[in-house]
Order: C-alpha cells, then structure tokens, then sequence
C-alpha cells in the first residue's frame, strides 16, 4: 500500500521541479563529431567544439591535443562507455565517459557537454583525460561535482 504513494509523492514532486526531457542523442553526436575530428586530423574542427567559456579559462588545450596527436598518433576510435545527466546554472548538461585509442595509446576521457536552454547547440566545457597505463589525468574546464543525499 506504501509503494503508491511514494509514486504518487515523488510525482509530485518532479512536477514541481519542472523537470524536462533532455535527449541524450544531441549530446552524444557532438562528441562524436569531436572524436570524429581527432581521427582524420583536423584539429580546428575538434577545437571548435569547445565552449567559449572553455577557450577562454583553458588556453593550453589545443597544444596538449595536437601533442597528443604528434606523439602517439590521431585518434583510432572513441568508444562511448557511459552517460550521465547533469545540470547547471544555465541549462541541461551531459557527462559523457569514452574510452579513447590513440595507436598504442589508451585512454579514459570524459567530455562535460552543455547547452544553454537546451536550445542552443551542445559545447564542450569540459575535458578530462586519464592514461590507463600510468594513471596520470589532465584535466580543463568545468566539470560536474558529484551530490549524495543520504536518504532516512
């Protein structure tokens, strides 16, 4: 008998929080067109997918993506692992996890996409990249904190 109310309840309350349906396609094909970039080598195209705010707190990153590409070669593939929603202060957000191969190199990185509205088109504000052999992470930009709210 308690299972249809806390139905009930925890409808009402995401209807309170004008909660909208984001399409994780839109997201996802940006980074595709990223990784896509990376692996025929056009690194303005990889570049542009970044957010102007990411540009302007990052003005390292496309020195380190070139000498990753110069060092171990352009990018073999880029498998999405994972995704999860996220949000922040202007509008719907995805943390998209990959597992990325440059010839020999491997790497776990994660791409923090937004769009402002949900209308606008979908930009990365953040990057982050893990070597699997050494474990060593570079990170730029803005990433998504993780919440726990305990439950009673």
């Amino acid at each position: 008998m308690q299972k249809p109310i806390v139905v009930i309840a925890a409808t009402i309350l995401l209807a309170g929080c004008n909660v909208q349906n984001v399409d994780v396609a839109l997201p996802v094909a940006a980074g595709e067109k990223f990784y896509g970039a990376l692996k025929s080598g056009d690194g303005k195209t990889a570049l542009a997918q970044f957010s102007p705010e990411f540009k302007s707190q990052v003005d390292n990153w496309p020195r380190i993506l070139g000498e990753l590409q110069q060092k171990y070669g352009l990018v073999n593939s880029a498998e999405l692992q994972s995704s999860s929603l996220a949000a922040n202060d202007d509008g719907p957000c995805y943390s998209l996890n990959y597992a990325v191969k440059r010839g020999a190199f491997a790497s776990s990185e994660i791409l923090f996409l937004c769009s402002r509205g949900g209308s606008s088109p979908w930009l990365i504000h953040g990057h982050v990249l893990t070597r699997l052999d050494t474990q060593q992470t570079v990170t730029g930009g803005m990433l998504p904190k993780d919440v726990s709210v305990g439950a009673p």
